[in-house]
């Protein structure tokens, strides 16, 4: 398993999962970078794009969710592998703009697995063809009522800009007030 060397950018916000994860496929002779949030990792990736990435979904800053959208966007010859410690029925939540998927503490069988599935991947993606893939915004809890707007990052020119959304589970469209790129946008429940 993984006998072909490729190079992977870790993306997690907890420092133990990050150094575990980077000793494991360091020793297996892979090229490995790491990230603590969404930001940094598209800073990386900006400098060198990578094989694989392997990101956690829930992040401060920058989210997994808000990660995948502008890499799916910007690079779609990444593999892109999302990753949780939320248990939500063991699979892939469903709109991750991801080619695999892993539920931390599953065990490092099904970590090799999902990362050995983008090595012999011709990286091909279905993501790659798609034209637009949401943009996921975060509940606030703190917003006053559902009418208030809600901010949404641009994946093309990375500006934000205000929205006025409804809390509903459908993918909603509009256009970034700045470059005019469309972006599909949905607002999802925050995760633990």
């Amino acid at each position: 398993m993984l006998d072909a060397k490729v190079t992977l950018l870790i993306v997690d916000n907890d420092p133990s999962i990050r150094y575990s994860l980077c000793q494991i496929f360091s020793c297996m002779g892979h090229t490995v970078r790491m990230a603590e949030d969404g930001f940094s990792a598209l800073r990386q990736i900006g400098e060198t794009i990578p094989d694989i990435l392997l990101s956690d979904l829930n992040m401060p800053r920058m989210s997994g969710f808000e990660l995948l959208s502008v890499v799916r966007r910007r690079f779609p010859s990444i593999y892109v592998i999302a990753m949780t410690g939320l248990n939500r029925g063991g699979g892939m939540p469903d709109g991750v703009a991801a080619d695999g998927f892993y539920q931390k503490a599953s065990g490092v069988v099904a970590l090799l697995q999902a990362v050995n599935d983008g090595v012999v991947s011709d990286r091909v993606t279905v993501w790659a063809s798609r034209k637009s893939t949401p943009v996921w915004i975060p509940e606030d809890p703190r917003r006053r009522s559902e009418e208030s707007p809600v901010f949404i990052g641009c994946p093309e020119c990375l500006r934000a800009f205000p929205q006025a959304i409804q809390i509903n589970a459908s993918v909603e469209e509009t256009h970034c007030t700045h470059c005019r790129a469309p972006i599909s946008y949905a607002l999802v429940e925050q995760f633990a």
